[in-house]
């Protein structure tokens, strides 16, 4: 019985084994349409290189020929104030847009703050301090990539313009911020500028500054002072080169938000950008 058993398994073994090679659509003359594990695999590969990689958005800058220091920037900005006469700028914010005229008057200041704008430093900077009924200040933050287009564009600083019976820190002032310490000839900031919100002045209170900064105000800067308001005490100490035409609202709207003890906003205040109007 045991020769009958033997060859009997082995014609078993051998059905099974052709029905498992026809079912994998291996079998000599099979036209199974079905797919296997391995066919899966093969066709998420090939979804997975079909797949395009999303082109991010990279900024370009044309950044100027010249890198600024401290010995040819008075120069330098002298000459692109004369080649570049634009004078107004518009200013995109997540909270707002404000139209700003810069001062053909402060030439420098000028020149600077749009060979900036054209180079598109100011985009994505941030308004990095804000004190209420004081002012707002900008053109920080931007992270690693800022500090390396700062190394482009140089290292100095503007020399003063500082007018204060002509342009001071009424309502709405543009002007730069600077450091005290070291810094005698009062030079500019290149990078840092701060929009006046301030506060209203009366009279007698004014006289009392003048008389205890041994300084006057002119007719127009009491004016001002009293009627729209402003920062007096900062007249004389650092340049004003324009003023806001535009956006007084985002001002005031900037300059109410909740701020951290560094007097950095809570909440990221965006310049998304800053284009030439005219």
């Amino acid at each position: 019985m045991n020769k009958f058993i033997f060859p009997a398994f082995t014609l078993l073994c051998f059905v099974c084994l052709s029905f498992a090679l026809t079912s994998c659509g291996e079998g000599g003359g099979s036209t199974s349409s079905s797919k296997t594990y391995y066919d899966d695999l093969d066709d998420d590969n090939k979804k997975k290189k079909k797949k395009k990689k999303k082109k991010r958005n990279v900024q370009t800058y044309n950044l100027p020929s010249v890198r600024l220091n401290q010995k040819n920037v008075k120069e330098e900005l002298e000459k692109f104030a004369e080649d570049n006469e634009e004078s107004v700028v518009m200013m995109y914010t997540n909270m707002g847009n404000m139209k700003l005229k810069l001062y053909k008057e402060t030439p420098l200041h000028r020149a600077n703050f749009i060979r900036l704008t054209k180079i598109k430093f100011f985009d994505r900077t941030q308004f990095h301090r804000v004190v209420k009924d004081f002012m707002i200040q900008g053109g920080g933050g931007g992270g690693l990539h800022r500090i390396k287009l700062k190394e482009a564009v140089g290292n100095y600083r503007v020399p003063h313009e500082i007018m204060p019976a002509k342009f001071f820190h009424k309502r709405g002032a543009l002007a730069t911020a600077r450091i005290y310490e070291n810094n005698p000839m009062k030079r500019s900031n290149p990078y840092n500028f701060y929009i006046v919100q301030g506060t209203k002045y009366n009279v007698p209170t004014l006289n009392n500054m003048a008389q205890k900064n041994k300084t006057t105000f002119s007719p127009a800067q009491m004016q001002a002072y009293t009627s729209i308001g402003g920062v007096p005490s900062l007249d004389g100490l650092h340049t004003v080169f324009g003023e806001l035409l535009e956006g007084f609202d985002v001002l005031d709207k900037i300059a109410a938000v909740k701020t951290k003890k560094s007097e950095w906003p809570a909440k990221d205040i965006i310049i998304d950008s800053v284009r030439i109007v005219k």
